[in-house]
């Protein structure tokens, strides 16, 4: 079985309902066609025998045996890294989930083009989420670290969300922090997303690291980091970052994940 390109929406549809599988992975998005219950049956049985002509499920609506190992191994993986990005102001956002179970590894990546399926090593999740990024020059402003209440609305958002006007300061950043940031604040933002890191045991409980964000300027790129003080009040914290950069902070994000479920038992 040759997919021979993505899956187009309607057939990720007809074809994950035929699977008769769990939830689809975050970020994916299965949208369902027909307005009628009537109309979404005829709609299947187009989609599906357009399917059978090109070889992905057989005469009686059954997925080929590797498509259904990919299914599988989407709705079942133990480990995980999603990603959601924006390549540009008008761009449709790139989803992605990278998976793993056992020694077997699946990228899948949902685009205005449909839904690409590639196998990947079950060892290579952060290199090949983050190589699903636009390319981007490491940024050349210094790292800072300030409160999150400088940067953003409301707690835990980030730094994409910016505040209309200047950015706010505060008593305990230094005055090259604060300078750092209005330059920052000042540079339009050019793409940005957001990763983060899922496992999931046999006994079914799971965990999800913190979110990784990054965003473009100008300048180049950075990731922020959230952090907890001691006083209980959250800090961001924005340095440059490149493809090696974000290749070690999600490689932390799992081994973070894998941390959590080890104190949980």
């Amino acid at each position: 079985m040759r997919l021979g390109g993505p899956l187009t929406p309607i057939e990720f549809d007809f074809l994950w309902e035929a699977y008769g599988t769990g939830e689809v992975p975050y970020p994916l998005e299965l949208r369902s066609h027909g307005a009628t219950y009537n109309e979404r049956s005829e709609l299947r049985g187009q989609t599906m025998r357009s399917l059978v002509a090109k070889g992905v499920v057989d005469e009686r609506g059954a997925l080929a045996p590797q498509l259904a190992d990919y299914f599988d191994l989407l709705a079942r993986a133990e480990i995980s890294v999603d990603s959601v990005h924006v390549a540009g102001a008008d761009t449709k956002a790139v989803l992605a989930v990278v998976c793993a179970r056992d020694d077997d590894g699946l990228l899948a990546v949902q685009d205005e083009d449909g839904l690409h399926l590639s196998e990947v090593p079950a060892g290579s999740l952060a290199s090949s989420i983050v190589s699903l990024l636009p390319p981007a020059e490491r940024g050349r402003e210094r790292s800072i670290t300030m409160p999150v209440d400088t940067l953003v609305t409301g707690a835990g958002a980030d730094f994409m969300q910016r505040r209309n006007g200047a950015p706010a300061t505060d008593a305990g950043s230094s005055d090259a922090d604060r300078k750092t940031l209005a330059r920052l604040h000042a540079q339009p933002r050019l793409r940005g997303g957001q990763i983060a890191a899922n496992l999931r045991t046999g006994s079914g409980r799971r965990s999800r690291s913190p979110v990784l964000s990054w965003f473009d300027t100008e300048s180049g790129r950075y990731l922020t980091k959230a952090t907890t003080g001691t006083d209980g009040r959250e800090w961001i914290t924005i340095s440059p970052a490149d493809s090696p950069t974000l290749r070690q902070r999600v490689a932390e994000l799992i081994s973070w994940v894998r941390r959590d479920q080890e104190v949980a038992r």
